[in-house]
C-alpha cells in the first residue's frame, strides 16, 4: 500500500543515531567497568550486571537465582535490611533488580551527588552479604506471593511457565526463572550463602555508570570500593548442557483453573543470541508482530477476527532461544483455527519475500525504540549493559542499528525457512480446566520482622557531595482563533517528539447505562476516517516508526503520537485526521465491540480488577465515577452508532481541545504545525451535548466480599472518596499518601510486605479527579491471609489520622515524591503527559514547576489533619475478592456484617452489585 498523505519511505541513509561515547576498563580483580558521561540532568544511573540467572539455579531449587536477587536487598556487615531504600528512595532516587535466564541486574538512579554512596553500597553487598533466618523467611514468602500473583492469579500466568517447560527438552531453561513454590520451600539459608560465594564476585560482574559525574573521580571511587574486593581462586561453574535439535513437532495440552479464552503458544528453537541470524530474526519479529499493522494482528485479529490478541517474540538467550508466538483465541472461535491461521502467516513469510516497505517500517520501529531507550541516563546504561554483557561486545551499542539496517528481505526469508519449520515446532494449547489453584506453601510462616538492637557497622557510607539543582522546561502556550489551546514543552537533542490532544470527553460525560461509551468512542478514532481505513492509518504511522493511540480516562480523552522528530511532518496529517474526521463505520464498531468483550472476559477474571471495580460502585454507586470506564459486557453490547456519533459531535470540539507538543521541537515549529492542521477546525453545535454526571459519595463502612473460588490470590482493597485534583490541599494529600502507600518504603508496604511477607507489594493511591477523588489502599495476598491484610491496611489509615508523622519519616517521603516526579519528567513523553494532565483539570501551567516547592512546604500537622478529614478509616469500605472458603469464617468472626456476593451473582452495572 502506498504511504498515506504523500509520505515517502525514508531512505536507509536517514536512519541515523548518535553513537554513545563510553569508557571501558577492567580492574585487577576482573570487574569490567563501563561509563557514559552525560550532564543533561543531575542524575546518575548505577547498574551491576551479574552473569548468573535462572539457568544457574541449583538442582531442585528452581527459582533460586530470583529468590537470591531479593536477598541482596537485605543486610550486609555494614548495612541493615532495606538500606538500599534509605540510600536511594529516601533521597529522591529509585532502585530495583530483575532476574533473567542468563543474568541478574541491580540498578539504581539517584541524584548525582549520591553516586559515590551508591558505589560503596553496591561494592559492599557484593563482598559482605550477611543474611539471617528471619529475613530469609520473609523474602521467601514475598517471592511466593509474587508467584501467586503472576502465575496463579493471572489468567495466563501458568502458560508462561509451560512455554519454557515444554519448549526445552534438556536445558535448565525449562525450569523457568520464577520456579515453583515446592522448590522455593526447600531452599535453605545455607543455599543463599553458597550461591553468593559462587556467583557474586567481581570477575562475574559488570559495573555500568551513566550520567552526571567526573570521569577521574569516578575511577578513583571505583578503585577504592570495588578494587579492594578479592578475586576468588575457584572457577565459576557454567551450564554446559546443549539443547538438542528438534526433529519432529511436539504438542502439549495444558489447562488452568481460570482461563477465560483458550490460548495457543507456538515456539521454534533458535540458536544463541550471538549467532549471525539473530538480527534477521529480530526484524522478522517486528514484521510479524509489532503494532497494529503487523502481519499477525492484521490477519488474525483484524481481518479474520479469530484472535483476541497475538504476540511475537524473538526471545534470544545465551545458549538457545525461542521464536515464540502466543495467540489468545477470540470469544466463540476455535483455537485450532487460530493456530492454523498463525502458521499460514509463518508459511507466507517463508514462501514470499517481505516488501521494501515492510523492511523500511521495521528499521524505523527499531530506530525509534533505540532513541526512546536512550532518553535517560538509566536507559543509556541498560543499552550499554545489554551490549557488553548479553552480547559480549560493548561496541554493539553503536553498531546495532547498522546491523539491523543491513538485514535484507532475503535474510528474513532465509531465517524463516531455516527455523520456522514443522519439525522445529512445539505447540501448547492452554484451556480452562477443573483443577484447584493450589499454591499452598509448606514452609514455616514468616514471623513479623521487628527491629532489634543497635546495628554497628564495620564501615559507614561516604557522605554525598553538594547537590545540583533540578529544573524543568517552562511550557509555552498559545490559543488558535477557533479556541484550540496549544502548549509546547521543548527538550532538544532527543530525536523524538511526543504530541497529545487532550479533549474534555472522558467517562464522566457518559451515562451509567452506557458505561464505556467515552473510551469506546476514543478508541474508534484510530480505526478509520472518512478517507483512510484502520489498516491504512496503522501502516502510515508505523511505517515512520511512530506510535499512535487513543483512549479515554475518567475526565478526558486523548490522542497520543510518538514520532521521530525528522518524520513528524509526515505523521501529523494522520494524527489530525483521526481526531477531526473519524468515520465510525459500522464494521469497525462491530469489530471493536468484539475485541472489547474479549478483553473484558480476561480482565474480569482477575481478582485485582474485580476488587477495583466493585470498590468504585461501593464508593460512588450509580453516580459519576461509580461505573467502569471500560464498560461491562452488558453495556458494551448496548452501545449504538447513534450514541457514539452524538458523543463525538458534542464533546470533540476545538474549545474542548488542548494540543501539547514536547521533545525535540521548537515552539515556533509546534505552533506552526498546530495552525496548519487544526486552525480551520470548526465547532459544530448539537442539541443536548453530553454533560458530566456529578459524583455523589455513598455511605462508607461496608465490607463486601466477592467469593471467587478459582482465585489464585485474594485482592484486598480499602476505598473511600477524597479530594478533587484542584483542591488547595492536593500537595498535602500527595505527601500524606506518600507516607502511607506510595513507594517501597511506605507504611503499607513496610507492614504487609517487608515485615510479614504477605504480599508482593502493598500501596495506596490518592486518585484525585476533576469532581471528586477515589482513594484506595490495596494488596494481593494468599487467600487465607485476606482478613489479616485487611486489618493491617485499615490500621495504617487509623494511625496516619491519629498519630503525627515524625520528621525522620517525613523528609525521606518528600524526597521520594520529588524524585519520582523528576524522573517522570525526564523524557519528552513524560513532560507531555504531565502538562496534558494539568490542562485536563484546568490547572495553571506554572503548576509543572510549582509542585515540588509545594511538597517541601507540607507540615506534619497538615498531614494529620488531612488524613483525619480525607483518609479516615470510618468512612472507608473494605472490598475483598478471593476464594471465600479459605478466609470467610475468620472474616465473619471479626466483621460479622460482611456482605458476600458469589462471583456468578456479581453485577457491576449498578450500585446494588447483585443480580436479581
Amino acid at each position: 500500500m502506498p504511504p498515506a498523505h504523500g509520505q515517502t519511505e525514508p531512505s536507509p541513509a536517514s536512519l541515523k543515531i548518535a553513537p554513545l561515547k563510553y569508557r571501558q576498563r577492567t580492574l585487577a580483580n576482573g570487574l569490567a567497568v563501563f561509563s557514559i558521561e552525560n550532564h543533561q540532568s543531575p542524575t546518575a544511573a548505577i547498574q551491576v550486571w551479574y552473569h548468573v540467572g535462572g539457568k544457574d539455579d541449583p538442582t531442585g531449587r528452581s527459582g533460586f537465582a530470583h529468590l537470591f536477587e531479593h536477598m541482596m536487598f537485605k543486610s550486609t556487615k555494614n548495612q541493615n535490611n532495606e538500606n538500599f531504600d534509605r540510600l536511594t528512595e529516601d533521597v529522591g532516587g529509585a532502585n530495583n533488580a530483575f532476574t533473567q535466564e542468563d543474568a541478574t541486574v541491580y540498578h539504581e538512579t539517584v541524584p548525582s551527588n549520591y553516586l559515590r554512596t551508591l558505589l560503596w553500597a553496591e561494592a559492599d553487598r557484593m563482598a559482605n552479604l550477611s543474611v539471617n533466618d528471619a529475613n530469609f523467611g520473609s523474602e521467601r514468602a514475598v517471592v511466593e506471593e509474587e508467584y501467586r500473583q503472576s502465575v496463579l492469579a493471572s489468567p495466563y500466568g501458568r502458560l508462561e511457565l509451560y512455554v519454557d517447560q515444554d519448549s526445552f527438552a534438556a536445558h535448565p531453561y525449562k525450569r523457568g526463572v520464577i520456579g515453583s513454590i515446592a522448590d522455593l520451600d526447600s531452599a535453605t539459608i545455607e543455599d543463599v550463602r553458597k550461591f553468593h560465594e559462587t556467583f557474586y564476585r567481581p570477575d562475574n560482574a559488570t559495573l555500568i555508570v551513566s550520567g552526571d559525574f567526573d570521569p577521574a573521580q569516578l575511577d578513583a571511587w571505583v578503585d577504592k570500593y570495588f578494587g579492594r574486593i578479592a578475586k576468588p581462586t575457584t572457577e565459576i561453574p557454567r551450564v554446559k548442557v546443549t539443547e538438542p535439535a528438534r526433529t519432529k513437532e511436539a504438542r502439549f495440552n495444558r489447562t488452568g483453573p481460570n482461563v477465560p479464552l483458550p490460548a495457543t503458544a507456538i515456539t521454534y528453537l533458535l540458536p544463541p543470541r550471538k549467532n549471525e541470524d539473530a538480527d534477521a530474526l529480530r526484524v522478522a519479529e517486528v514484521i510479524l508482530g509489532r503494532g497494529k499493522s503487523s502481519r499477525m494482528n492484521q490477519s488474525l485479529v483484524y481481518r479474520q477476527q479469530i484472535a483476541a490478541s497475538t504476540s511475537v517474540n524473538a526471545d534470544l538467550r545465551d545458549d538457545a532461544g525461542l521464536f515464540d508466538l502466543t495467540i489468545i483465541t477470540a470469544g466463540g472461535k476455535q483455537a485450532s483455527d487460530a493456530e492454523k491461521a498463525a502458521i499460514a502467516e509463518l508459511d507466507k513469510l517463508k514462501a514470499e519475500s517481505v516488501t521494501a516497505a515492510e523492511l523500511a517500517k521495521a528499521r524505523n520501529v527499531l530506530l525509534a525504540d533505540k532513541l526512546r531507550a536512550r532518553e535517560t541516563a538509566e536507559g543509556q546504561a541498560f543499552a550499554l549493559g545489554n551490549a557488553a554483557v548479553s552480547f559480549g561486545d560493548p561496541e554493539r551499542v553503536n553498531t546495532d542499528i547498522a546491523r539491523l539496517q543491513a538485514v535484507t528481505a532475503a535474510d528474513v526469508q532465509r531465517v524463516a525457512q531455516k527455523y520456522l519449520t514443522p519439525e522445529n515446532r512445539v505447540v501448547i494449547r492452554y484451556e480452562n480446566g477443573t483443577e484447584e489453584q493450589g499454591g499452598q506453601s509448606s514452609a514455616p510462616k514468616a514471623a513479623p520482622q521487628i527491629a532489634t538492637g543497635a546495628f554497628t557497622p564495620e564501615e559507614t557510607p561516604p557522605a554525598p557531595s553538594a547537590p545540583r539543582t533540578v529544573s524543568f522546561p517552562t511550557p509555552l502556550a498559545k490559543k488558535l482563533p477557533n479556541g484550540v489551546r496549544v502548549v509546547v514543552v521543548p527538550r532538544s537533542g532527543t530525536g523524538l517528539v511526543s504530541v497529545s490532544a487532550e479533549v474534555k470527553a472522558g467517562s464522566v460525560f457518559e451515562p451509567n447505562v452506557a458505561a464505556g461509551l467515552a473510551n469506546f468512542t476514543a478508541s474508534l478514532l484510530t480505526r478509520g476516517t472518512k478517507t483512510h481505513t484502520a489498516p491504512q492509518i496503522a501502516e502510515a504511522i508505523e511505517a515512520l516508526g511512530g506510535v499512535l493511540s487513543s483512549a479515554a480516562s475518567w475526565d478526558g480523552a486523548n490522542v497520543n503520537l510518538s514520532s521521530l522528530s525528522s518524520l513528524l511532518g509526515d505523521a501529523l496529517p494522520t494524527f489530525a485526521e483521526v481526531l477531526r474526521s473519524p468515520a465510525f463505520a459500522a464494521e469497525e464498531i462491530g469489530r471493536l465491540r468484539t475485541e472489547n468483550l474479549d478483553r473484558l472476559a480476561v480482565s474480569l477474571s482477575e481478582p485485582g480488577t474485580l476488587a477495583r471495580l466493585t470498590a468504585a460502585r461501593v464508593v460512588f454507586g450509580d453516580s459519576g465515577y461509580g461505573h467502569s470506564p471500560n464498560g461491562t459486557p452488558e453495556s458494551i453490547k448496548g452501545l449504538e452508532a447513534g450514541q457514539i456519533n452524538h458523543f463525538y459531535q458534542g464533546r470533540y470540539q476545538p474549545l474542548n481541545t488542548v494540543l501539547v507538543f514536547g521533545g525535540d521541537i521548537t515552539p515556533n515549529a509546534a505552533f506552526a504545525y498546530a495552525a496548519q492542521y487544526f486552525g480551520d477546525w470548526k465547532s459544530v453545535r448539537i442539541a443536548a451535548p453530553p454533560a458530566p454526571t456529578p459524583a455523589v459519595p455513598q455511605n462508607g463502612g461496608r465490607v463486601v466480599v466477592v467469593d471467587k473460588p478459582d482465585a489464585g490470590q485474594a485482592a484486598v482493597c480499602i476505598a473511600r472518596p477524597t479530594i478533587r485534583r484542584a483542591d488547595k490541599d492536593y500537595a498535602v494529600g500527595r505527601v500524606a499518601n506518600g507516607v502511607l502507600g506510595e513507594g517501597y518504603s511506605s507504611r503499607l508496604n513496610q507492614e504487609v510486605r517487608i515485615k510479614r511477607g504477605l504480599s508482593y507489594g502493598a500501596g495506596s493511591g490518592l486518585g484525585a479527579r476533576r469532581d471528586s477523588g477515589f482513594f484506595s489502599a490495596y494488596a494481593q495476598t494468599r487467600n487465607d491471609a485476606a482478613p489479616e491484610v485487611a486489618a493491617l491496611l485499615k490500621a495504617e489509615l487509623v494511625r496516619l489520622a491519629t498519630e503525627p508523622v515524625s520528621t525522620g519519616e517525613l523528609v525521606p517521603r518528600k524526597a521520594a515524591l520529588s524524585g519520582n516526579y523528576a524522573r517522570e519528567l525526564e523524557t519528552g513523553a513524560g513532560l507531555v503527559s504531565a502538562v496534558a494532565s494539568l490542562t485536563a483539570y484546568d490547572l495553571p501551567l506554572s503548576s509543572l514547576n510549582d509542585y515540588l516547592p509545594q511538597v517541601q512546604k507540607v507540615t506534619i500537622a497538615q498531614i494529620q489533619r488531612f488524613a483525619a478529614r480525607h483518609l479516615g478509616a470510618d468512612e472507608a469500605s473494605i472490598i475483598i475478592v478471593g476464594d471465600g472458603r479459605q478466609f470467610m469464617q475468620e472474616l465473619k468472626n471479626k466483621l460479622p456484617k460482611a456482605e458476600v456476593i458469589p462471583i456468578d451473582k456479581l453485577d457491576l452495572n449498578k450500585a446494588g452489585l447483585v443480580k436479581p
